[in-house]
C-alpha cells in the first residue's frame, strides 16, 4: 500500500482533478520544447553566418602566433634580462619549464616502481581504496550499521516526469551544443 505524505490541509485529489494539472504541465513543457527548438534553429543560423569568418580569423591568429614565436626564438639576446616583456598586451620571452613526466604504459611503470623502488612504492604510486556501493547494497541494514553505513532515500517518492519529450534531456542537449559552439566545435 502507498503511504501518502501530509497534504498540508488539502483534501486528497481524485484522478479527474489531477488530469487538468497534468494537461497544463504538459502544455507548458511543449511550449518550452518549441522555444528550445526555435532557439537551436536561430543558433544554427547565427553559427553559419559567423563560422566562416571565425575560422578565417582563427587561422590568421595561428599564423601570427607562429610568426611571433619564430621571431622570439631567433632573438634570444633580447630576453637575457628581463627574460620576458609585455608588448601590446602580449607577454613574450623565455621562461624555464620543469617539464612533465609522461609514459605510455601505466601498468608497466607501476611494476617497475615496485621492482626498483619497492620501499618508496606508496610514495610513488597512488593507491585508491574506496568502498564499492554496489557490493555494499547486498549487505543487511544491521551489517551496514556495523560499517557505519546507511541507506538513504528509501520509501515512497513522488514521480513527476514527462514520459514523452523529456525536457531535462532536451535542455542538457541544448547546453552541450552551446558549450561546443563556444569552445570552437562545429
Amino acid at each position: 500500500m502507498i503511504a501518502f505524505a501530509e497534504t498540508g490541509g488539502r483534501s486528497p485529489l481524485t484522478y479527474p482533478e489531477l488530469e487538468p494539472l497534468c494537461a497544463g504541465y504538459n502544455a507548458e513543457c511543449v511550449k518550452l520544447e518549441d522555444m528550445t527548438a526555435a532557439l537551436e534553429a536561430d543558433l544554427e543560423i547565427v553559427k553559419q553566418r559567423h563560422l566562416r569568418a571565425l575560422k578565417r580569423q582563427a587561422a590568421l591568429v595561428a599564423a601570427r602566433e607562429a610568426e611571433l614565436h619564430s621571431a622570439v626564438e631567433s632573438s634570444p639576446r633580447l630576453f637575457a634580462r628581463p627574460r620576458t616583456t609585455v608588448l601590446h598586451g602580449t607577454k613574450i620571452g623565455y621562461t624555464t619549464s620543469v617539464g612533465s613526466v609522461t609514459f605510455d604504459d601505466e601498468a608497466r611503470v607501476v611494476q617497475l616502481i615496485e621492482k626498483h623502488f619497492g620501499e618508496r612504492f606508496d610514495e610513488l604510486v597512488k593507491t585508491e581504496r574506496t568502498p564499492r556501493k554496489d557490493a555494499l547494497r547486498t549487505l543487511s541494514a544491521t551489517e551496514l550499521a556495523k560499517l557505519g553505513c546507511r541507506i538513504e532515500g528509501v520509501g515512497e517518492l513522488i514521480v513527476l516526469k514527462r514520459v514523452s519529450g523529456d525536457v531535462e534531456k532536451l535542455i542538457n542537449r541544448l547546453i552541450d551544443k552551446l558549450v561546443t559552439v563556444m569552445v570552437g566545435g562545429n
